[in-house]
């Protein structure tokens, strides 16, 4: 279960700030380089199935984000700041390693797209790479692929930005409902 909860948490740890080009701006909300979201998540890895509450707060030079159960107890919270990332999981040492996609090789075994989620959380394909994208007749991005990640938009909030999303790669669900988003 922790495994599960320090894989959610490594997936979430990063976002930029310059928009990729391709991506029609009159059907999207402008990019936030720092924001808040609060919000529920699930994560269906195999036979482990785990759910609670995150909030995530991110800037360009930190992001915090904290899983908690649905009872309000932190499971696991990672940070992101100039001196690289740490992972804290209740009666755990303190991981640490220079970037996240080094922290989810050590602490998994496997490296996840780290800085891919900020961006898709905020309908947008991350920028330097490939992508298929499908969007419906008023333009809306409806589902991403990139990275070997499939990414459905399945509900957007009235401001247009992505309210639920489902993020899946090779038996790894993650879903994602954004209760609130607050731009800086």
């Amino acid at each position: 279960m922790l495994r599960l909860a320090a894989a959610l948490l490594l997936a979430l740890t990063a976002a930029c700030a310059t928009a990729p080009s391709g991506v029609p701006a009159d059907v999207v909300v402008p990019l936030s380089a720092n924001w808040t979201l609060q919000g529920r998540i699930g994560i269906r890895a195999g036979e482990q199935n785990l759910s609670g509450q995150i909030r995530w707060q991110h800037s360009m030079q930190a992001d915090d984000v904290l899983l908690t159960s649905p009872l309000g107890q932190g499971v696991a919270r990672i940070v992101r700041d100039a001196d690289g990332v740490a992972l804290e999981v209740p009666n755990q040492p303190t991981r640490r390693a220079p970037d996240a996609e080094s922290l989810t090789r050590e602490a998994l075994g496997y490296t996840l797209p780290v800085a891919g989620l900020g961006w898709w959380m905020q309908a947008r394909p991350a920028p330097g790479g490939t992508f298929e994208a499908t969007r419906n007749g008023a333009g809306r991005l409806m589902q991403l692929k990139q990275q070997g990640w499939v990414i459905d938009y399945l509900q957007y909030a009235a401001d247009g930005r992505p309210r639920k999303l489902a993020v899946t790669r090779e038996g790894l669900e993650i879903r994602l409902v954004a209760d609130s988003w607050e731009a800086k």
